[in-house]
């Protein structure tokens, strides 16, 4: 964005020169997780920053400079001068002006650890994933980047691991490249995804149970790390949310989502892959869930751009069969007229950017009455829950074949 002059030769054109427009900070927001703490910095415009480390003792901290930047007039004035946190290693945030047009941005720490930064577009906001340090050390060990392999997984010298018959166990078999799987409940906060007023059931609410429920299952695995990209009634914007399981080094990735229709009659359980699609039907699902998108048409050739260089179909199309297998078999096991649709692509951006196998699941129909009397009930929605955890094991049981 430019700053316009009035130059009557050139009425409608930018003032040769002109500087770039300053930029406002809007807010600075923060969200603690068991494994790291997320600060973004949401922002009017562009900025490019190199942040320093300052080391000292036991603590430390990390400071940049928002240069040619103001203060936005509805930015929060709790947040003016400190955000205090005290969450993993991070215990504040400072906010101060450094110079006339520089906001300078300091993070305080009881002890520097690892963390990730990157930058998201529409809107622009600088992103630091900061992780608790054991719990980084821990990861990278179990991923073979620094140290043994942890017990269980293959290595040099790594004992036999077999259930009865000789048979691979779980554990021995985790240890095959899937450590951690990132967990998307579909929609949240301010969108509530489809609503199905007669019941007073919401999307946002169906999914994020579904998501803790599974939680739940995989926390049972020693092996396993499991993130939920947004653990309670908060909004994830969608392009966000492929790059928390990028950030976290996911394995697997799946968004949950509930499905709608506008003929009542339609009802079933179906799983997609991101690709370009010609099937109107999933045109018009991935229409339905890319409704929340900040991406315009002037994004079109980016997104198709990303889509064609996805190195991960192959693996995402078997990830989405084995969920889908295995959440339509548990589910005809307990409940009679289940619907298997099967699996698709549709270019989803939810999906778009993820750097692992992953797939969107679509459990039932909110639109469907009787579907959203199931979807209702804790008995359906841990039916699903145990149905893509399913999935999720005879995906990773399929990687030593």
């Amino acid at each position: 964005m430019f700053l316009l002059a009035a130059v009557s030769a050139l009425p409608c054109g930018p003032a040769l020169g002109a500087a770039p427009a300053q930029a406002r900070l809007e807010n600075i927001r923060y969200y603690s997780y068991p494994e790291y703490t997320r600060v973004v910095l949401d922002l009017s415009r562009e900025i490019k920053i190199g942040e320093k480390v300052l080391k000292g003792g036991e603590g430390g901290r990390l400071f940049f400079d928002l240069k040619n930047c103001r203060f936005a007039l509805n930015y929060p004035r709790e947040k003016m001068n400190e955000i205090r946190i005290a969450a993993g290693n991070l215990q504040r945030i400072r906010i101060g002006r450094f110079q006339a047009q520089t906001i300078r941005v300091v993070f305080d720490f009881d002890r520097i650890g690892k963390y990730n930064r990157f930058y998201l577009t529409s809107p622009f906001r600088i992103v630091f994933d900061i992780y608790r340090q054991d719990e980084f050390v821990s990861h990278a060990r179990r991923q073979g980047r620094e140290g043994p392999p942890a017990a269980g997984t293959p290595g040099e010298g790594a004992p036999p691991d077999t259930a009865g018959g000789g048979t691979p166990s779980i554990a021995r078999q985790l240890g095959l490249g899937v450590h951690r799987i990132v967990i998307d409940p579909g929609h949240g906060g301010k969108d509530p995804g489809t609503v199905n007023r007669a019941l007073g059931l919401k999307e946002k609410d169906i999914t994020l149970d579904i998501g803790k429920r599974l939680n739940a299952i995989l926390n049972e695995h020693r092996d396993l790390e499991v993130i939920l990209t947004r653990p309670r009634d908060e909004y994830v914007p969608l392009e966000e949310r492929a790059a928390i399981a990028n950030s976290n080094q996911g394995d697997l990735f799946i968004s949950i989502h509930t499905n709608s229709a506008p003929r009542l009659g339609a009802r079933g359980v179906e799983s997609y892959f991101l690709n370009m699609t010609t099937d109107p039907r999933a045109m018009e699902v991935a229409a339905q869930e890319n409704a929340m998108s900040t991406k315009s048409m002037a994004d079109m050739r980016s997104i198709l751009d990303q889509i064609l260089r996805n190195s991960k179909i192959s693996e995402s199309r078997t990830f989405s069969q084995c969920l889908q297998a295995s959440m339509v078999a548990h589910l005809k096991a307990k409940f009679d007229a289940i619907e298997d649709l099967g699996v698709k692509k549709a270019p989803f951006y939810v999906l778009l950017g993820a750097q692992m196998p992953s797939s969107l699941v679509e459990v039932s129909f909110l639109s469907h009455a009787a579907e959203a009397r199931r979807l209702a009930t804790p008995e359906y929605r841990q039916a699903v829950a145990a149905g893509l955890y399913l999935g999720i094991i005879r995906f990773i049981q399929g990687l030593g074949k």
